[in-house]
């Protein structure tokens, strides 16, 4: 007879180890890196030739490397708050007292607050010269 074995099981959706699924390309950083990395390659491949100005002379290559930085962090960027603006709230965030609730509240206790005021100095002024 054999023990069993001390290795956790895997769950049925072949993530393992308890972690969660994944959702593909859309919601992990492996999506943005690649399109940033290819539009990277295509610009500095595009910059290094048209940089050395024909084919007589040599590529440049230094032109092309920071033409590829340059073009990888700037689509990288723009992709990540392209992500970021299209992403819904978790529905936990809508529900208690948050910031805004919390200040919402503030104000219109303060509102009330004054529309009282206003109103006992009229119901003030109007019993003042009888009083």
């Amino acid at each position: 007879m054999s023990a069993p074995s001390p290795r956790p099981s895997h769950d049925r959706a072949g993530t393992g180890a308890g972690r969660p699924a994944r959702g593909g390309l859309r919601t992990t950083v492996k999506g943005p890196l690649i399109f940033s990395a290819v539009l990277g390659l295509v610009g500095g491949v595009i910059a290094a030739l048209t940089a050395s100005g024909g084919t007589s002379n040599p590529l440049r290559v230094d032109i092309g490397l920071i033409a590829f930085g340059v073009f990888f962090m700037t689509s990288l960027v723009v992709v990540a708050m392209l992500q970021l603006s299209t992403r819904e709230n978790p529905p936990r965030l809508s529900h208690g007292s948050g910031v805004n609730l919390s200040s919402e509240e503030t104000f219109r206790k303060a509102a009330a607050e004054r529309r009282a005021k206003a109103a006992a100095e009229r119901a003030a002024k109007e019993r003042g010269p009888q009083g």
